[in-house]
């Protein structure tokens, strides 16, 4: 975790050139574990795209917990700016016509390593690390990204019938960020399995 983190050092704001140098640099250092598989899509910080139409959910402070906006290209920009009720996040994405199972993990937690689903590819459940460059041609990476830290953008032209998008946030106050996103496509016909929380280890 301490190499991941040194790595995370040297990951800055730019260009589209820039986050796929940072990438590659990421999975040059991975581990053969799966969550280590898809680190470099944790809280990449980059420019956001355009809202057009967004659905957001009003908590009692007026702030929204999250909006859901379409875009022109058919894409969908998923922004979060607080990890409060999944299931209406759900719904939402349901509605712009994308299956999703959404998890919000306490505090340096994150899902049982027992399989939750059969992922189309290798980003969940491979336990060999990724070769330089087969990242970007997984399916999950070229369904779902990272726009920023709060930012995911969902392409559904990725997404085949009955695969549903599977996202694991969890919290990391001490870390780069205000958490961190794992993001997969699940087969169809695979039931994705309620998350086990269990702690995060530090190492």
């Amino acid at each position: 975790m301490n190499e991941l983190k040194s790595m995370w050092a040297t990951v800055q704001p730019g260009t589209e050139e820039d986050l796929a140098g940072a990438r590659r640099r990421l999975l040059n250092g991975m581990r053969p574990r799966r969550r280590f598989a898809t680190a470099p899509r944790l809280l990449v910080a980059a420019g956001a795209a355009a809202a057009v139409v967004a659905t957001p959910l009003i908590v009692a402070t007026g702030t929204p917990a999250y909006a859901v906006t379409t875009n022109p290209d058919g894409t969908i920009t998923v922004a979060v700016n607080e990890l409060r009720d999944p299931d209406a996040l759900e719904a939402d994405l349901r509605a712009a016509g994308v299956a999703a199972d959404v998890t919000f993990l306490p505090t340096d937690t994150w899902c049982a390593e027992t399989p939750r689903f059969d992922s189309v590819d290798a980003a969940y459940d491979s336990e060999v690390a990724p070769a330089p460059g087969e990242v970007q041609r997984w399916r999950s990476f070229q369904a779902t990204r990272i726009l920023s830290q709060r930012e995911l953008k969902i392409s559904p032209e990725h997404i085949r019938p009955g695969e549903t998008v599977v996202l694991e946030y969890s919290e990391t106050p001490a870390g780069p960020g205000p958490w961190q996103l794992g993001t997969w496509l699940a087969e169809a016909g695979s039931t994705v399995k309620p998350c086990t929380p269990i702690p995060r280890p530090t190492s």
